[in-house]
Formats: C-alpha cells, structure tokens, sequence
C-alpha cells in the first residue's frame, strides 16, 4: 500500500460545496452510483426478483390497458375508413341558382370543375386523388344532425331495360336497408357518374378493391368512356341475373329540381313538370326523370358495409361521359355535383382519433378559405372522415368504457403483486438498515440506497413490461375467441403518447420508489432493538370494511342466480338500483372475498391437520407444526393465490361464455348452416334438388321454412303476425333452450303439435296473456313451459281466426285466372303515379291537395285535416283515416281495401265529400263514419240514402285491365276458427328476424293445416328457405354458399361460417371482449404460477434461521422438507380452492355486469336478439392451471429448502 496520506480538502464535504456543486458532483456520481446500485441488486437476487415481477407484471397489464385502447381506436377507424372510398364530398360553398347575376362563385362547366381538381391537388399535399361526380346535392353545413344534412338527395334510380333479359322488370331499386342504416335520406337505390380520374390512381384502387373475383374488374378510363361502361351491385345484378358484358339499352334515373315540407306544400303538380314525391324525412320533392342509353356492365362489386350516411349507400356506378355536357348541366344546375376527393392517409394522424379530427378540420378550415380557377369557384368542405371520427367517439367511448371496467381485477391483481413483491424485498432490508445505522450511516444516505437499488431494478422491469404490451397488443386484437387468435386480418401498430406512457410510469415505477421511500423511512424510524428483531408490530386491518363488501358482492350473486334460475327480477326489480348492484357488485365480492377467504388460506396447516392429522403423513412432524406459525408474508400469498385463481375462474368462464354466445347469436341470425332467399317461391322439394345441384351427392341437405299468416283472437282483438314451425324443423333449425319456454326445447316443440302457440311479449300483452311484464303478478311469467290447463292458471284457451280473402264475382270475372288477390292489388299499386305509402303524418293539415292517382297503402292519417283533398283514383290499402276530416274531398273511382292490416275510417268526416264510383272491399264499412251532403259511392245523396248501398262492386275504370268488361266484384272474407292453449312466452326462432317476433305468435303445423287447409299447405311455396348441410363447414361452407348464390334462381344466400365471422370478435357483448378475457386468463395465470416460485423463494429465505432451529434440534432433512411443504402447500392448496371458488361467484355476479352494459349497447346499436349468458365452467382449462401453479409450489419449495439444509449451519444461527 501507499504510505502517502490521503488529504482532503474543505471541498470534498457536502456542506462546503455550492448548490451547482453538489448538483455536478451529483451528476458525476450517477454512473458508479447506479453501477453499485446494480451489483447490489444482483448480489440480491431474490429480493430483486420480487421487485421486478411485481413491477414488471404492473407495467405490463397498465400499458396493455392503454394501448389496447388506442389498438381498438386504430382499427375501429381503419375498419371505418373502408366503408366509403371517398373521404370528402366538397361542393359549392352555396346553393347555385341558375339566371340568378347575384349568384356567384360556381360553375356548372365540367371543364371548370375539373380544373378545381387539378388546383386542390396542386394545393394540398394531402390529397392524392380527385374526381368530379355528379350525385347527391350539396349539403352546404356541417353535422350529421343537422336538417339539411336529410334534405339533400342522391339521384335516384328508376328503370334498366335490356330486350335481352326480361328480368330487369322485375328489379326494385327500393333500398329500405339505406333508410334503416342512417337518417331518413332516401330508401331508393342510387347512381353516381364519376369523372375519368375515377378510373386510374388511388380511387380506382379503393374501388376497384371490392369487384367480385371473376365478375369483370375496374376498367381503365378509356375503356369506361369507350363502351360506356357501368358497375352494378351484386344485390342488382342477382334479381336482374345480369352479366359482365351485357348491354343495357336504356337507365332512367331522377333528380331534384325542387323541393318543400309536407306541410308546406309549395310542390305542387302546378309547378311541377315531373313527379312530386314525399319522402320520410316530411319533404316534398319535384323529380325530374333523365335517361341514357347503350351502356355495358363491366364489372360487379360486392357492397360496402354501411358506415357514414354522407354519400349514399353501395349505389350504380358509371361515368358521367355517358352524359352530353347540356345534361351535366343541368345536373350541376340543380346541385348534384361534389368533388369526391381521397386523402392520403399515411398523413392522417393515427395516435388517437382526437388528433385525426384536428387535423382534418384544419385542412378543411383551409379549403374553405380560397377560391379557385378564374370563375372564383367557392367550396364547402364536407369532411367524410370525420363525421365517422364523431360516430366512432361515441360508440368507442361506451366500448372503452366497458373494457376498463372489465380490466380493472388484472390491474388491482398486478398492484397486488407490485406491492406484495415490494413488501417481500424491503422486508430483507429492515435488518441491513438497523445494522448501518449502528456503524454510524445517516438516514438520508440510507434511504439513498435502498431507493436507487429499488430504482435500477423497477426501471429494467418497467421497461421490459411496456415493450412486451406493445408488442403484444396487436395480438389480443386479433382474438376472435377465447384464447384463439387469427392474425394478418388488419394492420395496427398502437404506440402510446407521451402523457401515458408517463403515466405508466409513474403508476408503476413512481408507486415502486414511493412506496419504497415510505418503508425506508419507516425502517429508519424504528428503533435499533425493534429493527433487527424478526418481525414487527402491525396494525389490524378493518374487518367490518371486508365484511361489508363481501355482503354486498353476494348480493349481486344472489340477485343474478335468481334471474337466471327462479325470477327475472331477482332481488330487485328497478333498473337503476339493479344497475348499481351489477356493476359494484363484483368487485366488492371479489376484494372482499380475497382478503376474507385469505384468512381461510392462511389457516391451511391447521385445516389440513384436522383432515390428516391421524394419518402416519404426519407422525413425525406434528410437534414442528404445532410450534410453528406463518408469518405475515406467507398469509398475504394466500390472498395472492385468491386473487390470481379467481382471475383465471373468471377469465376462462366468461371467455368460454362469449364464445358460445357468439355462436348462439349466429345461430339465431341464420337458423342453420344456410339461409336461401329465392327469387321466386319454391316448394321443399325444389329447394333441396337445387341445392343437392352444388353438393354432388357428398351431403343429403335437410332443409325447412317458415311460413307467415295472419291470426285474431275470435274476441275481435289485434291482428298478430303468426310463424308457423314446420314438422321435422328441429332436425334443422339450431334452438337454444332460451328461444321458447322452458328450459328444454324438445318439450316445447312437442307441446306445438298438440295444439299450443306461444306469444312475444307485445302479443301477450294484446290478448291479455302472463308474459307481458307490463306491471301486477298476473301479467309476470318466467320461463316456464305452461301446459293446457295448467294449475297456475296463467294458461288460456283462445281460439283464433284466420280469414281467407277471395274474390266473389256477381258478373264477369278476372281477365287472368291465374291473379290472385294479392297480384291484383299490387299491379293496381304500381299504375299510381304518386308515392305517399308507408308515411306517418297524423294529426297534420294537408287540407285542399291533389293526391288524385297517389298510393297511400300503409299510411296513418289519422287525426289529419284533410278537407278539400283530391283522393280521386288514389289507391289505399291498409291506410288508417279513423277521425280524419274529409270534409268537401274528392275520393271519386278511389279504391279503399283493407285486409289483415290497421286500416280504418271510423269517425271519418264525410260531409260534402264525393264517393262517387269509390270501390272497397275487406273490412271498410261506410255505417261507422260521418255521412252528411255525402255523395255516395252509388251516386245517391246521403241525406236521402244513408249510403246504405255502401261502397261500389264496380271495380274503377283504372282497374279495368285486370277485370272482364261490366264485372261486378267485392272481396269476401271467410273466417277459419281454431282453439289453442298458450304454452308460454318465447324469445326467437332462429333465422327469422328480431325487430317483429316480440308482436308475433308461434303456432304449429297441424294448427296451421287446420286453419288454411291440406291443399294450401301440401302447395306451400317460399322464397325463404333454411338449410342444414352436416359435414359441410368453415371456408367450404361458404365457397357453396357462393356458388349457390351465383345461380340464377337464388336471390341471396346467408352462410353461418361467413356470418360467424362477424361477431367472433365480439365474446357475446362487444368487439374486442375475447381479447380482453384472454389477456386476463393469460396475465393471471402467468402471476400464478410467477408469484408462487418467486414470492415462496424469498418467504423461505426469511426462514432460513427457523429451519436451522429444527435441523440443530435433530429434526432430518426429509422432515425439515415434508414440514415445510405441508405447511406451504396446505395453505396454497386451500387458497387454491378458495380463489376458484371466489372465481365461480364472481364469474355469476359479472353476469348481471354484462346485462347492464348489454342493455345500453343494445340501444345504442339497434334491436337485435339478445343471447343469454349461460354459464360454461372450462374445468379442464381451470385445473391445468391450478397444477401448474402447485408445480411452481413444489419446485420453489424443493429448492430453497434444500438451500437452506445444504448451508453451514453455524452461519446461519449467527444471522451471516
């Protein structure tokens, strides 16, 4: 060594140096001092063991909870984005108004509009396509809400011809799915001419990505304006079995030229030239009809999925070159022109959709702000992007919210964990820190170390657990079931911002230093005596708190037990209450069962020795049993194992559940593997031999129907939409036990045939039947299945009525003896010249209008003043006008029907009104309405007659190609009677749609047969038919699907393979809920087994010195081995035992969790069949599990306790 004395200067000591000093000197010592603080940890390995499961299993599962949420916003709108190609409709920045001087800024020159193109290009790096379209009219404001957004209209279509195929007369463009799908615009099938630029570059892209293979492709432009192409939906293309290649001779097609309310009125026949149609949206619109001719069809697309309403929904497309420039015109005159432009979206922000929305409103803030080409065209931004961002925000707040909530047992589970591996390693340090304030350390310098040793380790394990949810994220995206994942089907790379990955950090590494700092200082704090003993002083923890959210949590076990066994109700019936109990009821039971039942655990030895302890197991280590006790650390692995083993319970049960919900909810939508909808009705036989035409006799298909009547109660009560179930449909048909009443459905099927009918809950309520839940006990009833004359007396005999309705000729007859009743009224329907069918305007003023020649079939007028209206020759089937004042109206030749349906004019107000020649048949009956002045349909005054004649037999001179010459005509009606017992309430019958089954009854074949007669029923056609194919499934069970649907016959096919594709993501509630019961089975299982070795390790290291004791005393190494793994292992196998049994009631209580959150997405997404959650315990999932965690036991405990026996004995009693 040197001799040299070591000389230090007034500098070297903290209190001399200047603040910048000690910062240098600080910053200087960082590197040795983090290196120190490694070694340190490495030396101890199983203290930072501890930490860095803890904090690593915290990092994970709070930045997977994070990005998981920015993952679900990345592909909600990615998936978003794909429904529309177009991603902005930028139109006039104001109405144009042709011959107007003061109406400027736009152009209605293509060659103008175009160049705007060019320049927004030019101008605006974020664009990197543009085409003009002339299609729907300018919007000019923004929101979706707003009432300009549902007065603008698409171009509407009306006719294809093609003297080469017939059957392009029998297609309807009505488009109801567009009406349901977003605001009343338009329920017609719409057309869009698109500029050249449409044809090449990223538009073309976009849509050409959805031409069928194998049915033409995206032409190029010149192609397109060469054989004046055009694209046609699938769905038009089937009902007009039209192929690529065919040339269409002519497309008629409508535009607006003006419009008004309903109530205003100011469209008028007057001062329209074309056809004046209202819409549902209570406007009134002047159409004008324009046509093109020799078109080719180049390609066939399969239609987009309906997102944002801007543009109209999956229309025809072709080019506007199809048109001559005085037609586009005309077009851009009446505004049906935009600019459909693409933005480059590898430039939208994809953090979050907040920053997505800035950035698009500024870029349209600044398209807004200029005008372009020398005419100084001004423009509207319509921002298609966005206005999804604002549905998305909504329904991914509510999504986001549920998942949170569903994640919060992981993240208390991993705190757990962080803070147990926290207790477990500073623990070890309480001596070391006594021992160095002997030698003379001060406090800060002590709480220095063991906080930067606590930080090297925290940060390694903080790190590691943030990129492995990164990465990992994309992954439980991908779940389409529980624990099965299906990858490659969308791209995602979530990253997290700044302020959440802050967040992290501090949630974990920041609450690993503190809680670290406040158990050094407590440490620091202690006296010396006390901080080298074995264990300290604590204080009890509030057991009346466990006990009070134990309680609580049962309460919302019980309460979903008794609704899924005894009573919908349960314990309480109000919603909100119900709603409370639902949500906090799981983790009240969960927190407070896990710290109730860990005491349970913690008492395992002494459980297990009232089991075992006369067995010769424990002959020889009673006494060391007895004499030993477990300490603080080993008690709080029991609620460890509790809280993880109910994870994992809870996990596998509710993702097993939504799986089978999944398929439950397929079931119900398509009935069976196939649902055909024909374009012509079929009998049985046709449709299996069609069928069998694709399966080459590999399969035998078993296939069934579900024919619709009409039925009354004898009582004169509603009319109920009735199903029919076929003989031999359970052979097809995929019921659930929840479908119809009871709890299993054979009985119920069977109980069909002996005459039962069963009844929605509106129906119910119509025939004043149990079932309703409308209020008072006599209209409650539970799924049961009633039998006739049931002793609760909730069963009932009601006898039904069908009616038959037929023409009853006194003179001539039907030009075509092959019409049916129905075939006439709809054929009468199509000569009308007006559309008001389907509309509700009771209560209204619409007195003095023409709707002579207007179809009001379905209308409720109810209430309406309609004074002075021209009805003459209008056509009314099923219209209710009860108390509707048609004082002074004209209703001459007007045809009044109607059958099974609500219509109506009693109370009428007739007085002065023209009846003349007015033709009515079903239930319309002239003595239940205000006659005065009336000029009866016979001609006759009704002050001298009293129309006592009623309406006219002589069919109205419009009708007269349907009828021989001088026919005289009424629609008789025969009623068919037959008596049925109510069996109970049902849910669904799968394959038939859910908006109409609660208003609906359910009857069987042989009450069918008895009502409509064996003829009728041996003739039974349908175009709607579902199909069971065994042995046929997954991708082959949509490639026949396919095929089936490309035959010419076929109209539409449903697969369940394809269909089950778009709800697996979903684990019966909400997309994404797989992935999330998946993360939670994994992570919880994972910390199982983790906490088991890791934590066990550390435990018994702590009790080193105890075991020392024993093997001093005599005790052998195989006692000192079965001592401790009986000990440990009585308490981890009852912990076990427990945590699943926690598992299981937290698994019931999250039930009524789920129906809460299933209720308000229910609502917010549209009616639909709800699916019952009925439980599915995966044991076998459960129970590897367990056995992996009692391995971890097993292993930890082996190791450490023969590390223990192999150490030098004498050290060890020493304390070294």
């Amino acid at each position: 060594m040197s001799n040299e004395e070591l000389e230090l200067k007034e500098s070297d000591f903290p209190e001399a140096r200047s603040i910048v000093d000690r910062v240098t000197h600080r910053i200087m010592e960082t590197p040795s001092r983090l290196r120190l603080a490694a070694q340190g940890a490495w030396r101890g390995k199983e203290r930072g063991l501890a930490v860095i499961a803890g904090v690593f299993l915290a990092s994970l599962v709070i930045t997977t909870v994070l990005a998981y949420g920015v993952g679900l916003s990345q592909l909600f709108f990615e998936e978003s984005l794909d429904s529309e190609p177009f991603d902005a409709k930028i139109e006039y920045a104001r109405t144009p108004l042709p011959g107007n001087e003061n109406s400027t800024g736009w152009s209605n020159n293509t060659t103008t509009m175009t160049n705007v193109c060019d320049e927004l290009l030019t101008e605006f790096t974020e664009f990197n396509d543009c085409t003009l379209v002339l299609g729907r009219q300018g919007i000019h404001s923004g929101g979706l809400f707003n009432f300009e957004f549902v007065v603008a209209q698409p171009l509407e279509m009306r006719a294809i011809t093609d003297d080469s195929n017939p059957y392009w007369g029998n297609v309807t463009f009505d488009y109801p799915e567009a009406a349901e799908a977003g605001p009343p615009i338009s329920d017609q099938r719409a057309i869009r001419f698109l500029g050249p630029e449409a044809f090449d570059g990223e538009l073309a892209d976009r849509l050409g990505g959805n031409i069928i293979a194998g049915l033409g492709e995206w032409p190029t432009p010149e192609n397109m304006s060469a054989q004046r192409g055009i694209i046609l939906p699938s769905t038009i293309a089937s009902q007009a079995q039209a192929n690529v290649g065919d040339q269409l001779d002519s497309l008629t097609f409508a535009y607006v030229v003006d419009e008004s309310t309903i109530f205003e009125g100011t469209v008028t026949d007057e001062n329209c030239a074309g056809e004046v149609t209202p819409e549902e949206n209570e406007m009134l619109y002047c159409r004008m009809m324009m046509t093109v001719e020799n078109l080719t069809v180049m390609g066939i697309y399969e239609p987009w999925d309906f997102g944002n309403p801007t543009l109209a929904f999956n229309p025809i497309f072709t080019t506007w070159e199809v048109l001559d420039e005085s037609e586009r015109g005309t077009l851009m005159d009446n505004d049906h022109m935009y600019l459909g432009v693409t933005i480059d979206r590898g430039q939208l922000p994809t953090s979050s959709t907040a920053d997505a929305a800035d950035w698009l409103e500024d870029l349209g803030t600044r398209v807004q702000a200029g005008n372009y080409t020398d005419e100084g065209v001004e423009l509207f931004y319509t921002d298609i992007v966005s206005g999804t961002i604002t549905f998305l925000n909504i329904f991914l707040g509510l999504i986001q919210i549920f998942d949170y909530i569903i994640m919060i047992p992981i993240v208390i589970l991993s705190l757990a964990v962080l803070i147990y591996g926290l207790v477990l390693s500073l623990e070890q340090r309480r001596r070391e820190v006594s021992i160095h304030r002997v030698i003379g350390a001060d406090g800060q310098s002590l709480q220095g170390m063991v906080l930067l040793e606590l930080f090297v380790m925290s940060s390694v394990a903080w790190l590691a657990g943030y990129l492995l949810a990164l990465f990992s994220v994309p992954i439980v995206l991908s779940a389409v079931g529980f624990m099965e994942f299906r990858t490659g089907d969308f791209d995602v790379t979530p990253t997290l911002s700044v302020g959440a990955t802050i967040f992290t950090a501090v949630t974990t590494l920041g609450l690993a230093l503190l809680f670290g700092r406040t158990r050094a200082r407590e440490f620091i704090e202690l006296e010396i005596e006390e901080g080298v003993r074995k264990s300290t002083t604590k204080a009890q923890p509030k057991r009346w708190l466990h006990w009070t959210a134990f309680l609580f949590g049962m309460l919302a076990v019980v309460d979903t037990w008794l609704e899924m066994n005894v009573n919908e109700d349960g314990i309480v019936s109000n919603f909100f209450i119900e709603g409370l109990i639902g949500i906090f009821g799981p983790f009240a039971l969960w927190i407070g069962g896990a710290l109730l039942l860990g005491r349970i655990g913690a008492k395992g030895p002494q459980i297990m020795q009232l089991l075992l302890g006369r067995t010769p197991l424990l002959n020889d280590v009673k006494r060391g049993l007895k004499g030993s006790g477990s300490a603080e650390s080993v008690n709080r692995l029991a609620v460890i194992m509790l809280l993880t083993l109910s994870i994992v319970t809870l996990a596998a049960v509710q993702g097993y559940t939504g799986t089978l919900v999944d398929e439950k909810t397929v079931d119900a939508s398509v009935g069976s593997d196939l649902q055909i909808t024909m374009e012509q009705g079929v009998n049985a036989s046709a449709l299996t031999s069609l069928v069998e035409e694709f399966t080459d006799g590999k399969v035998t298909p078993v296939v069934t129907s579900v024919p619709e009547i009409t039925l009354a109660d004898n009582q004169g009560g509603d009319k109920l939409q009735t199903y029919v179930l076929l003989d031999g449909n359970k052979d097809v048909l995929r019921w659930s036990e929840q479908a119809l009443p009871g709890t299993e459905i054979a009985p119920a099927l069977a109980a069909y045939t002996q005459g039962g009918f069963t009844a929605g809950p509106d129906a119910a309520y119509s025939l004043d039947l149990a079932g309703s839940d409308r209020g008072g006990n006599e209209n409650q009833l539970d799924d049961v299945l009633l039998e006739k004359d049931d002793s609760s007396g909730k069963s009932a005999d009601i006898t039904f009525v069908w009616e038959k309705s037929e023409f009853n000729f006194s003179q001539g007859g039907l030009a075509d003896q092959g019409f049916t009743i129905e075939d006439v009224l709809e054929s009468y329907a199509a000569l009308m010249g007006r559309d008001w069918s389907g509309l509700n305007l009771s209560n209204q003023d619409l007195s003095n209008r023409n709707l002579s020649f207007a179809d009001l079939s379905t209308s409720n007028f109810t209430g309406s003043n309609l004074a002075g209206l021209n009805l003459s020759e209008a056509f009314l089937f099923n219209t209710d006008m009860s108390g509707a004042d048609l004082s002074g109206a004209n209703l001459t030749n007007t045809v009044l029907v109607t059958l099974f349906g609500p219509g109506s004019i009693d109370g009428v107000n007739f007085t002065d009104a023209n009846l003349e020649g007015a033709w009515s048949s079903g239930t319309m009956d002239l003595t239940t309405a205000i006659l005065f002045n009336t000029t009866c349909p016979d001609g006759s005054n009704s002050n001298e007659t009293g129309c006592e004649s009623g309406f006219s037999e002589i069919p109205p001179p419009l009708a007269s190609e349907f009828f021989l010459a001088n026919s005289r005509v009424r629609i008789d009606i025969t009623p068919f009677t037959e008596k049925m017992y109510y069996m109970g309430v049902h849910e669904y019958i799968p394959g038939v749609s859910a908006p109409t089954i609660a208003s609906s009854l359910i009857i069987g074949e042989d009450s069918w047969r008895s009502l409509i007669g064996e003829e009728a029923a041996n003739n039974y056609t349908s175009t709607d038919w579902i199909v069971r194919v065994d042995g046929v499934s997954g991708e082959e069970l949509e490639s026949l699907g396919s095929k089936i649907q490309a035959d010419a016959r076929v109209s539409n096919v449903v697969d369940w393979s394809s269909t089950h594709k778009t709800v697996e993501r979903n684990g019966g509630l909400i997309f994404g809920t797989p992935g999330l019961l998946s993360l939670q089975f994994v992570v919880a299982s994972v910390a199982a087994v983790a906490s088991s070795f890791v934590f066990l390790s550390l435990v018994l290291s702590q009790r080193q010195k105890e075991l020392a004791v024993l093997q001093a005393i005599g005790a052998s190494p195989n006692q000192i081995i079965r001592l401790v793994l009986f000990e440990i292992l009585s308490i981890v196998m009852v912990s076990m035992i427990l945590g699943i049994m926690l598992g299981v009631g937290v698994a019931l209580s999250f039930n009524g969790f789920f129906d809460i959150f299933g209720f308000i997405f229910q609502i917010f997404g549209g009616s639909s069949t709800t699916i019952n959650r009925t439980l599915v315990y995966p044991w076998t999932q459960i129970i590897l599990v367990s056995l992996a965690v009692f391995a971890a036991v097993v292993v930890a405990l082996l190791v450490t306790t023969r590390r223990a026996l192999t150490a030098d004995l004498a050290s060890v009693l020493k304390g070294e």
